[in-house]
């Protein structure tokens, strides 16, 4: 109790060490093993309780520029002249920073414009979290200050840290920073082309913005499992198990007599919850007759209990022991229970299994089958093989929307992580985001992503704009209308404030029309320069009006594009942001609060699931 109330105190002051790296102290101790089902006894889950699991908040103050008169630098004295240093040092009024030069930090704080705006910043680096790995991060308006949207605005570099956002000693904490982050603001698509906003939701939902998949961890962040009975012979075969198990001898650290540090191998993604399910169910005897009488006994443990087992437990003991297992997990694929079914199925395709592999598919191909969408999951997690994309690609011809938004993603998991699928015909606009073209024989469907790296998919038959077509937003000075030219649309925006008017004629094309919005131009045409944020508004809209049809030209009766996004809770840390109504896809919810988020090594993790249920 003391070293952690000393290394919360240490936190707080903004001391200069890194609560990522903790003094390795031996630990005293000692709590009775847990009392855990007979399936489960001899398991590294009997002695451990699992800390350093839960996101870690980090917060900044960061400066947000290239707004449209929406901005306000009002901050708190000691605040502002932390924004002061930190533009100092970043270069503001010297040649190093491009464009403010001749701009010292007080002139940009003082813009009469409102062009910028100081904020908060607050992300939350995952559990396992490996150097260098990406995540979002929210910003959001000071609550004092008279910023009215950010929708525009890009994010210069800032620092962020646990408690970073302390308004009385702002930075203190970020001597030596947890993670950086900087670039452009998505605000909720719903308000985005609002120039004017009048609900109070609307206003307060402009106050709030994504930096999506910009924020860097600058540390890895270790997983931590701390003995309930401290003792060196232990942490010492705990650590051996998992080296043999995942073959790597740098995966787990035996730091003193009760904690063993494990680090989340590259191949798990940042899928580090299944990874550390499978470490807390592995067994400690490595031999191979001990482990396949155990997934025998396992196998008659999932269905004897009818529907009361649990599954989730079990799948993970599976993947645990490993191919051993294989032979008692067999039968199981065939169950007329869909939830032992797919305990087994998940568990061994994870291991190899083709016929585990066979078995996700057919679920995942099954309308009436609960764990559709967890099988697709499954399926996206697995080594990219042939057979795998083959399956992810039949889900793209069907109508289930949801089903065929889980493929895309799956199918981009799968993909070599240093080249994009070559079933999915990828280019970067601008650098603002990808457009994925993704061929298939289901009806148009768009989809764009909440977190992560921006992307916008077309799945499905080519797509084309209605004919004739009027379309109007930004307070009528954006219109798409049909053009002069058979075969094409003009496309008009009358620039704000410092920008120019462009006008553009361009095929109907829905893929050509995103790429050009989004900056993409031959070098002797006019550019238009819409963000990220801007171009789904407009596509959300256009779907929503029926506006985006298949295209006539492949011979069949056309039919209205679908419009899919990540729920925003994905991609929240603050729910007023997501007070818009959104199309919802079911993942699960990532954030906490702050005041809750727990440091390093407080508080420990809660058990492993107990069941296997379907996904929403």
């Amino acid at each position: 109790v003391a070293v952690l109330a000393a290394a919360a105190f240490a936190v707080m002051s903004g001391c200069a060490a890194k609560p990522t790296q903790p003094d390795v102290k031996p630990v005293t101790q000692r709590v009775s093993a847990k009392d855990v089902p007979a399936f489960m006894e001899n398991t590294v889950w009997q002695h451990v309780d699992l800390y350093n699991a839960e996101p870690l908040r980090v917060s900044g103050y960061g400066l947000v520029v290239g707004l449209n008169g929406t901005g306000d630098t009002r901050a708190p004295n000691p605040v502002r002249e932390y924004m002061t240093k930190e533009m100092q040092k970043h270069g503001f009024g010297s040649s190093v920073m491009r464009g403010f030069e001749k701009l010292t930090p007080e002139q940009v704080l003082n813009d009469r414009q409102r062009r910028t705006a100081i904020v908060r910043v607050d992300g939350f680096i995952p559990p396992g979290c490996r150097k260098g790995q990406l995540f979002d991060a929210q910003v959001s308006a000071l609550e004092n200050s008279n910023t009215t949207s950010l929708h525009r605005g890009i994010l210069y570099s800032a620092d962020l840290s646990p408690r970073g956002a302390d308004p009385l000693s702002p930075g203190a904490s970020s001597i030596n920073p947890w993670a950086r982050v900087a670039g452009p603001i998505f605000v909720n698509p719903q308000y985005a082309l609002e120039n004017n906003p009048q609900t109070p939701s609307e206003k307060l939902s402009l106050r709030y913005g994504l930096v999506m998949g910009r924020g860097r961890a600058i540390d890895d962040r270790p997983l931590i499992l701390k003995l309930r009975q401290p003792q060196a012979r232990l942490t010492r075969s705990i650590e051996k198990r998992i080296r043999e198990r995942f073959q790597d001898s740098t995966i787990a650290n035996a730091k003193n007599d009760g904690e063993v540090w494990v680090n989340v191998p590259a191949s798990y993604g940042d899928d580090w919850e299944r990874f550390i399910g499978v470490v807390l169910h592995l067994y400690f005897s490595p031999d191979n007759e001990y482990l396949a009488l155990k997934a025998k006994q396992l196998a008659e443990l999932a269905t004897k209990d009818k529907g009361e087992a649990p599954l989730m437990d079990i799948s993970f003991c599976w993947e645990a022991i490993g191919t051993p297992a294989l032979p008692a997990m067999r039968p199981l694929l065939l169950s007329e229970s869909p939830e032992v079914q797919y305990a087994a199925a998940r568990a061994a395709a994870y291991l190899g299994d083709m016929a585990a592999q066979q078995t996700l598919t057919r679920i995942a191909e099954s309308a009436a089958n609960p764990f559709r969408l967890d099988a697709v999951r499954t399926l996206g997690g697995l080594p990219p093989t042939a057979y795998v994309q083959q399956s992810l690609r039949r889900l793209l011809d069907g109508d289930g929307n949801l089903v065929r938004q889980e493929a895309y993603k799956a199918l981009l998991r799968t993909h070599d992580r240093n080249n994009e699928s070559s079933f999915i015909y990828s280019q970067s606009v601008q650098e603002k985001f990808v457009l994925d073209l993704v061929p298939s024989s289901g009806p148009p469907l768009i989809y764009a992503s909440r977190t992560g790296k921006p992307r916008i998919a077309v799945i499905g038959q080519r797509t084309t704009l209605a004919s004739p077509i009027l379309y109007m937003a930004m307070n009528n000075s954006f219109t798409i209308v049909s053009g002069e030219t058979p075969g094409s649309v003009n496309v008009f925006y009358r620039g704000q404030e410092g920008e120019k008017d462009v006008s553009i004629q361009t095929p109907p094309d829905a893929a050509v029309l995103i790429a050009r919005l989004g900056g993409r131009a031959a070098p002797d045409e006019p550019q238009l320069n819409f963000t990220y944020g801007d171009i789904v508004a407009v596509l959300q809209q256009l779907a929503d009006k029926k506006l985006i049809l298949s295209d006539p030209s492949v011979g069949q009766q056309q039919v209205a594009a679908a419009f899919g996004m990540e729920s925003a809770t994905d991609a929240l840390l603050d729910p007023v942001m997501g007070a818009a109504p959104i199309i919802e896809t079911g993942q699960r919810p990532q954030g906490g609060d702050d005041s809750t988020s727990p440091l390093p090594g407080e508080t420990p993790a809660p058990a492993p699931p107990a069941a296997v249920r379907p996904a929403k």
